[in-house]
């Protein structure tokens, strides 16, 4: 014979009992008995799935589109982080990165060879330069921030392309004025010096920075792209 386990009385032939609690436990029971199986039974549609993944991709897809358009957009700054992280590391690499079209690199390389240089010879050799020369104005640290921006025109744009195509043989696509600041570390103490340098854009070659046609100088940017 079998009991309720929820009063102890006996079941009927049904295995059932009367009693409230039973009666709870069974409809309680079946309402989530039929939930499983009608959630067990239900197809999943891939419709749905292929949908999502498309909603991921184009969502990926934005993303990667707004991030180019901010490279792109702040590309002019590139040559100028880049310059005071060659400062920084007393790296020539990084400078002629910064300044010097490809086929310039390439006349330094042969300049080197020809004074009995290799290219490796030539780099770590100017390296120390940069350094000493950083050591002796008492530099230790430069971090360069663009404040502003000006689009160079009119005769101002003309002396940016006539100094690319005089000396480097090549066009300009534009150029800027831009506000520098940069952050110093000169014989222990922290400085900020600020002003305006010419960054262009030159074709096949990408933005770089133009010492020539910067209204500007500093002491520590002539001592380190003085090459030899």
């Amino acid at each position: 014979m079998a009991y309720c386990k929820f009063c102890g009385k006996e079941l009927g032939e049904d295995g059932k009992c009367t009693c409230a609690e039973f009666g709870d436990y069974e409809k309680n029971s079946g309402v989530l008995s039929g939930t499983v199986e009608q959630t067990a039974d239900k197809p999943i549609k891939r419709g749905s799935i292929f949908k999502f993944i498309c909603i991921a991709a184009v969502v990926i897809l934005v993303m990667v589109i707004a991030i180019c358009i901010v490279s792109a957009v702040n590309s002019y700054k590139k040559p100028i982080s880049t310059l005071a992280k060659g400062i920084r590391r007393a790296d020539t690499e990084l400078l002629i990165e910064s300044m010097y079209t490809e086929s310039t690199a390439a006349e330094l390389r042969l300049q080197a060879k020809d004074n009995g240089l290799t290219w490796k010879d030539y780099l770590k050799k100017n390296d120390k330069a940069i350094e000493s020369a950083m050591d002796g104005l008492g530099v230790k640290r430069v971090k360069a921030e663009v404040l502003a921006k000006e689009k160079l025109s009119g005769s101002n744009l003309d002396n940016v392309e006539n100094f690319y195509e005089d000396n480097y043989n090549v066009d300009v696509k534009k150029a800027y004025r831009v506000e520098v600041e940069f952050t110093l570390k000169v014989n222990g103490e922290k400085t900020t010096r600020t002003g305006w340098l010419c960054v262009a854009k030159l074709k096949g070659e990408g933005w770089k920075y133009c010492p020539q046609c910067s209204s500007d100088t500093f002491d520590f940017l002539d001592a380190a792209v003085n090459f030899d």
